[in-house]
C-alpha cells in the first residue's frame, strides 16, 4: 500500500540541515551515540570543520523537538571498470604506443582499424578502455592487446579503465539515544531506509540536474558472518556489490564492502518505495 498523507506529514516534519550552517549543532552532536564509536567521533570532532571547508558535506536529520536523529555525509568520487579482472592498468603512454604499433599491422581488418582508432582516442583523452570494445576486436589482435596490458607490473598499476562519475555516501549513521523520537512518528519503517529515500536520494537527484553523476556508492563496514549490513543495503536501499567496478579506498574504509547503484534508476526505485510503503493487509 502507498504511503499515507499522515505518514508523509510525519516524515517531512523532520528537517535535513547542513551541519555547519547552524552553530547550535556543535551542542546537539554531543549526545549522539552509536555502537560504531568511530562514526560518533567523526561527527563530534571532525565533521564541522570538514563541512565548513567543503571537503565532505555533512547533513543532520532533526526531529521537530531539535534532537538529531541521524547524520549522513556525501562527497564526489568516481568508479572505474576493471578489465579482465584487473582493478587497474599501468602506464597509459606505453599502452598508447603499443596499440598504435598493433594498428600498423598490414593484416589488420578494416573493422579492427576502426576499433583501434576508437581505443587510441579513449586512451589519449583519458576516457579509458571498456570491455565491449576489447570484445569486438578479432581474437588474434585481442590477445596481443591483453598481452601488452599484462606486461605491466601490478605493483605500479595506474588505472586506464573507463571511469564513471559518482557520489559517495561517506557516513550513514543513526543516533541510538533518540530512537524513541523516531518511533513516535509511527512510520512503521526503518529510520535509515526512510532517510535514504526521503532525504539522501533527493540530494543526488539535485546533483544530477547540474553535473554528470552515474553512480552512488558506499563502503559497508560489515564484520558480521551473515553480512547483515550488506544485505540491508541490498534489500532496502537497492545497492549491489558485484566485482564489475571498483574505486579508490581510504584507510578509513579498509576492509569494508564496496557497494554501488546506478543513478538512472533512483527515481523509479524511490517511487516503488513510497508506492509499497505499507504492507498490503490482504497479503498478510
Amino acid at each position: 500500500m502507498k504511503i499515507t498523507e499522515q505518514q508523509k506529514e510525519a516524515i517531512f516534519s523532520l528537517t535535513c540541515e547542513r551541519l555547519s550552517t547552524n552553530e547550535d549543532n556543535l551542542r546537539c552532536v554531543v549526545d549522539f551515540s552509536n555502537r560504531n564509536e568511530n562514526l560518533v567521533r567523526t561527527l563530534q570532532n571532525e565533521a564541522f570543520e570538514e563541512d565548513e571547508k567543503g571537503n565532505i558535506a555533512y547533513y543532520v536529520i532533526k526531529h521537530p523537538n531539535g534532537n538529531i536523529l541521524f547524520y549522513f555525509s556525501l562527497k564526489c568520487g568516481s568508479l572505474y571498470e576493471s578489465i579482465r579482472g584487473m582493478d587497474s592498468l599501468q602506464k597509459a603512454r606505453e599502452l598508447y604506443n603499443s596499440v598504435i604499433e598493433l594498428k600498423d599491422d598490414p593484416e589488420l581488418s578494416d573493422s579492427d582499424k576502426i576499433l583501434f582508432d576508437s581505443i587510441i582516442e579513449r586512451i589519449r583523452t583519458g576516457k579509458g578502455l571498456i570491455k565491449n570494445e576489447l570484445a569486438q576486436i578479432s581474437y588474434t589482435k585481442k590477445n596481443q592487446i591483453i598481452k601488452e596490458l599484462e606486461h605491466q607490473s601490478e605493483d605500479d598499476l595506474k588505472r586506464v579503465g573507463k571511469t564513471f562519475a559518482g557520489v559517495e555516501i561517506v557516513h550513514f549513521c543513526a543516533n541510538e539515544n533518540h530512537r524513541n523520537d523516531w518511533s513516535s512518528l509511527k512510520t512503521d519503517q526503518k529510520m535509515g531506509v526512510v532517510i535514504f529515500w526521503s532525504f539522501i536520494v533527493p540530494k543526488i537527484q539535485e546533483v544530477i540536474k547540474h553535473i554528470g553523476c552515474e553512480y552512488i556508492y558506499l563502503f559497508a563496514a560489515d564484520t558480521t558472518p551473515d553480512e547483515n549490513l550488506v544485505n540491508y543495503y541490498k534489500a532496502f536501499l537497492g545497492f549491489e556489490n558485484t566485482n564489475d567496478y571498483g574505486t579508490t579506498i581510504s584507510l578509513y574504509d579498509y576492509g569494508c564492502k564496496f557497494m554501488y547503484q546506478k543513478t538512472e534508476f533512483l527515481t523509479k526505485k524511490q517511487m516503488d518505495f513510497f508506492d509499497n510503503f505499507n504492507r498490503d493487509e490482504d497479503a498478510v
